[in-house]
Order: C-alpha cells, then structure tokens, then sequence
C-alpha cells in the first residue's frame, strides 16, 4: 500500500515503538471480550462479587487506554513529519526546477497536490492507526470463535470474506475514479484562476464571462457525478458490510445449531463475540475510503515529484557566485518552443551580437517578435538548442547557468513583487527611504523589518517599487522588460535620461525592451527583433 510505504519511507518516527503499542492496544482491546464472556458466565454459574475478573478488566482497560493513545500521539508526530518533509522537499525541487516546467505545468495541480493531498494525508494517519488496532481485535475475536466451536468460525469467515472480496473487486475502479476526480478539481482551480487573473477581462465582456462561468460550471458537475459514483461504490459496500452482520447473527442464531453440535453457551458466546466484532470492523471498513483516497493522494504527490525531477538539471552542490561580467556574446543562438499542433514551432534564432560591460541595450520589437524569449535566453532561464552562448569570452556551459543568472537583476512584465527583500540581508534604512521619494512612494508605503508595509499598488508603481528592490540587489547586469510602458510621462522619462543613466555610471550593463523610439538615443546599442530573428542592429 503506498500509504504505508509513503509513512515507512518519510517519517523518523518511532515506527517500531508505534507498531509495538499499537499490537499491544488491539491484544488489550481484544482480551476485554475474554473477560466480559468470563465474567458473564461467572455470574450465570455464582452470585458471588467478581472482584478477580473487575480488576482484571481494569487493569486491562487502563493499559489499552495508554497504549491506544500513545499509538494515536505518536502516529499523529508521524504524520506530520512525514507531510512536513514531503512538502519541503518538493518546494525545494520546485524552486530549483526549470521555467519550462512552470511555464507548462499547471499551476492548480501543484498547489492542489501540495496543500490538498497532502492535508488528506495528513488526516488518514489516526484513522489508519486506530483501524490497524481494531483489526487486530477482529483477529483476536475470530480466533475466540474458532475456539468456541469451529462450524462457527467457518460460518463467520465465509460471510465476512464475501464483503472482504467485494471491496478488493471495486477497490481497482474506485482508485481510478478517484484520480479522475482529483483532475476535475486541478482544472476547477485553474477555472477560478481565471477568473480571478483574468477578472478585469471578464467584466466587460458578458458573453466571455458567461462562457468561462458555463466551462467552470461543466467541470463541477462532471467532477460531482465522479464523486458520487464512487461514493455510492463506498455506500454499497458499507451497507453489505452491516447487513452482513445481521445475516451472521442470524446464521449462528438459527442455522448453526441446525447444522452441528453446537450448545447454547457456545451460540451466546459466538453471539456476543460476533456483536463485540461489529464495532472495530466498522471501523476497518469505514477507513477504506480514506485509505483509498489517502493511496491517491501519495501518488499524486509522488508523481509531480518525478515530474518535477525529470525537468530539473543537476544543481552545483557549492554557493553559487556570479562572474565578473565583462562581455556576453551570442552566436548563432536558437530556441524554439515544442510545436503543440500543426504549423511551424515558434522560436528565436539564429541570433548574433555581442554586449560589453557597461553598456546600454534597448531591444525592440512588435508583439510575437521573441522579445521575451531572448530575454530568458540572456538571463539562462532558456537554455538554446543550438548555437553558443559566450560570457567572457569563453562558451556557457550547463554546469555554470546557476553562477550565470546570479550577474542579473530583472523586472520582466510579469513581474512578482515580494512584500520582504528577499536576498539582502539588511537593506540601509536611509537609502531606502530616499529611493522611495525619488520614485514618488513614500506616501504610498514605508519600509521596516525589511519588509514594505504596502504592495497593494497601480502597475507603474509597483514597477517603480519592483526598481528600488532590484537596485538594492546590486548585480551587475540590469533587464527592463518595458519598464516605462506603465508610468507617466515625467516617470518615463526620468527613467531613460537619469536612470538608466546612473546604472551606467556605476558600471552596471542594462538590457531594455522599450518602444519609446524618442529615447533610443539614451542607448549604446538597438536591434530590433521581428519574428524571432534580428533584422536591425544600431
């Protein structure tokens, strides 16, 4: 069961200990049958107190109640060790995976396997523990039975095991139902994304908004018939497995004596063990669900794990450390994009040119030009399928991306602005407030504990606050992916003549996307891109 081999593998908990308590709460549990049955025949045999059998179930009692609950804490640590190791790792896989991976995968399926799956497996740890002791009291009264009388342990296997068969006959078409039902609720998510990202969009078009209510309302319907297919499959065999017992009940009562020897001690003892068993298998069978979802959830998790993996490139095991930049060259550099239907793939290249240290490169281009993809090619978020790539003169090798991309500091247009400067350590309190004057925002947020107070800003203000974060990093290399689209006409030109300006003071290079063919002169070098390839070098 990969349930069991997720906590087997994940968690440092004290198996062993957990198992041990766990056996010995369920032998516990069980023998509480021996002395009810004992006591009960004591009393039918003598009027005489039984202080011998009170003791003995009091004693038992209280040891079934410290080991069971033991089981339960332990298994609880367990659980959430296991959750807590499992997420870390994927988060720590998903943050040094590739933007391809990003870019393509769906972003409600991570965060429904991450938080969702692993919440449910969370829950199923208790539930798993306590029906693994119920099942042992269900060995123990089957073995009582079979010592009571043998035709009636016979009777009770036979009926139970057709209950037992038809879980395992459904348990193959609920599993995959159930993985059905998990992707019907990644694509709702990703329905709600939509409307939440694309809420402005929505709102004036009607028909758009209707369209996209109506996908969303298709998927919840599809994914609620799933979820009640498969929960009417659990009903049916919840409801055999109770009915199962009254036809066992009624077996011992009124067929087992007909069919052999058997006294009315036994038929009473038979009964009681039968009735004592109804509990803790409920209980058993009542948790397959959630172990079946549970196995769902462990795949799942398991699966964007090694999808991630195969995306992922081998990490330096050192810190990583930009270079001293000095030239980045371009030769003969493509990239293309994996062709999703009929037609030509979309791609960059061949692609020739060169940027010293210092300068200043606009880059232009219509929209579909691949000003974006040369963008993540120059900061290695794209690695070319063909050509070179040469920093300093010597060719950029795989194993040195990650010491490449740290010469970069970045605002693309869709950017993400952190409320928390992220990678400094101390910002200078000072030069951040004057930062934020200069940019016009120290109305609109302060900045304390190394976190801005307020990001709840207009797009041009938060790429202007997206610009102070990014000059506090202090890199060498600067990318402006159309920085100054969204700012006024004083912000816009305050960018291109004192900006940029100061950059290339300090000796910073800046990368610029810009359409303000106005401000070209600001740049040391132009090319312009059109359908992937570079037609104007200036």
């Amino acid at each position: 069961m990969r349930l069991l081999d997720f906590f087997n593998q994940e968690s440092r908990a004290p198996k062993r200990q957990i198992i041990f308590t766990a056996l010995v709460s369920g032998l516990a549990n069980g023998y509480l049958l021996t002395i009810i049955n004992n006591a009960a025949e004591a009393v039918n045999k003598s009027e005489e107190l039984q202080i011998h059998n009170f003791f003995l179930f009091l004693t038992d009692l209280i040891l079934l109640v410290y080991t069971k609950q033991y089981s339960l804490k332990q298994a609880t640590i367990a659980a959430e060790d296991a959750i807590n190791r499992i997420r870390l790792r994927v988060t720590d896989k998903l943050r040094h995976t590739e933007l391809p991976y990003i870019e393509t995968a769906g972003h409600a399926e991570i965060y429904t396997r991450i938080t969702q799956d692993t919440s449910l497996i969370s829950e199923s740890a208790i539930i798993l523990i306590n029906a693994c002791q119920q099942m042992i009291v269900v060995v123990i009264c089957l073995l009582y039975i079979a010592w009571l009388s043998l035709p009636g342990f016979i009777l009770t296997v036979s009926i139970l095991s057709v209950s037992v068969l038809m879980y395992l006959y459904n348990s193959k078409y609920i599993g995959f139902r159930l993985h059905e039902a998990a992707s019907k609720e990644s694509d709702f998510f990703n329905g709600i994304k939509s409307i939440l990202v694309g809420f402005k969009e929505i709102k004036i078009n009607r028909k758009k908004n209707d369209a996209l209510f109506e996908h969303i309302e298709t998927i919840s319907k599809e994914a609620k018939e799933i979820k009640v297919a498969t929960g009417l499959h659990f009903v049916i065999e919840l409801m055999f497995a109770q009915t199962s017992f009254y036809i066992l009940c009624a077996g011992i009562i009124f067929i087992l004596p007909a069919l052999s020897m058997t006294g009315v001690d036994q038929v009473v003892g038979i009964t009681i063990a039968v009735l004592f068993l109804f509990g803790p298998l409920s209980i058993v069978v009542s948790a397959f669900p959630m172990f079946a979802r549970a196995n769902v959830a462990v795949e799942n998790i398991y699966r964007l794990e090694h999808e991630i993996d195969g995306f992922s490139k081998k990490q330096p095991l050192e810190t990583t450390q930009a270079p001293v930049f000095e030239s980045l060259e371009f030769e003969q550099v493509s990239f293309h994009y994996p062709q999703q239907s009929e037609g030509s793939a979309f791609g960059v290249g061949p692609l020739d040119f060169k940027l010293n240290q210092g300068e200043i490169l606009f880059i232009v281009g219509g929209n579909g030009s691949g000003k974006s993809t040369l963008l993540k090619l120059l900061t290695g978020l794209y690695y070319p399928l063909a050509g070179t790539i040469y920093i300093n003169g010597q060719p950029l090798e795989a194993d040195n991306y990650s010491n490449f991309r740290e010469l970069y500091s970045t605002i693309f247009t869709d950017f993400h602005l952190f409320d928390h400067l992220y990678g400094i350590d101390q910002a200078d309190q000072e030069q951040v407030n004057a930062l934020l004057k200069t940019m016009g925002l120290q109305k609109k947020t302060t900045f304390k504990n190394n976190k801005f107070s307020n990001t709840d800003l207009s797009t041009g203000q938060k790429k202007r606050l997206a610009y102070i974060a990014s000059v506090l990093e202090d890199k060498q290399v600067y990318i402006f992916d159309e920085w100054a689209a969204d700012q006024d006409p004083e912000f816009r030109q305050y960018f291109y003549e004192v900006l940029l300006k100061d950059l290339k003071d300090k000796g910073k290079t800046v990368i610029a996307v810009s359409h303000d063919d106005r401000y070209f002169s600001a740049a040391d070098k132009v090319i312009t891109l059109e359908y992937g390839q570079i037609i104007n070098k200036l």
